[in-house]
């Protein structure tokens, strides 16, 4: 299969049980390829993830991994659809090896990681006077776990979304990893010009460390996910400022760090 005719899933022919019955059908399954992000012509990264906002997965990922100030920084970009490759060109060169070395800090008697200088940079307390009701977060929820024809397709794949201004997200993004999920939502922002300050970002799957850094990154004071931060999270968003809700279902949700972001009537 030709990679320029992949789309965000591929129809497979397969047998389905049920109750001791076989049944023929065909079954749509999220697609994966490797994506390799070339930036300035050095390799920076291979990622698995869905072939789509590919351009947005570049600037969000250099952007929340420090490497790019704006995407204005890029000045030109590719995608090679044979090989799976993004070239991308910026303003200045890229120090990769900052990537590379995890730092443990102290604070309260247990120890926070950071992934590298750049993430520990983030740590000083976002300040923001941003805040939701809990009935908007109720109403951002029930859209946001119903939006993705794709999960409900293929069961494959993580979405994330984000809320500026207190609205409603008007586009969503699936991606088979939550994180590429989560840099082309910032990636589509950036390019956008949407001020990170006034923005929620609500994602799928557990809430990781990773995920925080990219949210601190950008400034952005409120995190929520269905699933569950790492005790990482936790500690790092209670240090770094950032309001994180996990367990967003229906009209319960469990909220982590820095409650006074959210209003109750």
């Amino acid at each position: 299969m030709d990679g320029e005719d992949l789309d965000s899933s591929v129809n497979f022919d397969v047998i389905r049980v049920k109750n001791s019955k076989k049944e023929e059908l065909t079954q749509p399954v999220a697609t994966e390829v490797p994506c390799t992000i070339v930036v300035n012509g050095n390799e920076v990264v291979t990622i698995m993830c869905t072939p789509t906002f590919m351009k947005e997965f570049a600037v969000g990922y250099l952007y929340t991994s420090g490497m790019i100030k704006s995407a204005n920084d890029v000045t030109k970009f590719y995608c090679d659809t044979k090989r799976w490759r993004l070239d991308v060109k910026t303003v200045t060169e890229i120090d990769t090896e900052l990537l590379g070395k995890r730092i443990y800090t102290s604070g309260c008697g247990k120890g926070v990681l950071y992934a590298n200088v750049i993430a520990l940079s983030s740590r000083h307390p976002l300040e923001s006077d941003f805040s939701v009701t809990n009935e908007f977060v109720t109403r951002c929820v029930k859209w946001f776990f119903k939006c993705s024809s794709l999960y409900k397709e293929t069961h494959g794949v993580h979405t994330a979304a984000l809320s500026v201004n207190v609205e409603i997200p008007q586009l969503y993004i699936d991606d088979i990893g939550r994180h590429n999920a989560t840099d082309k939502v910032i990636g589509n922002a950036l390019m956008n010009s949407v001020d990170f300050t006034r923005a929620l970002l609500l994602c799928t799957g557990r809430i990781s460390s990773e995920i925080l850094h990219k949210v601190k990154r950008c400034g952005i004071p409120i995190v929520l996910s269905r699933g569950t931060p790492t005790h990482q999270t936790v500690l790092m968003a209670r240090e770094m400022g950032v309001t994180v809700i996990g367990f967003a279902r229906g009209g319960s949700l469990i909220i982590y760090s820095h409650s006074d972001r959210i209003v109750f009537d």
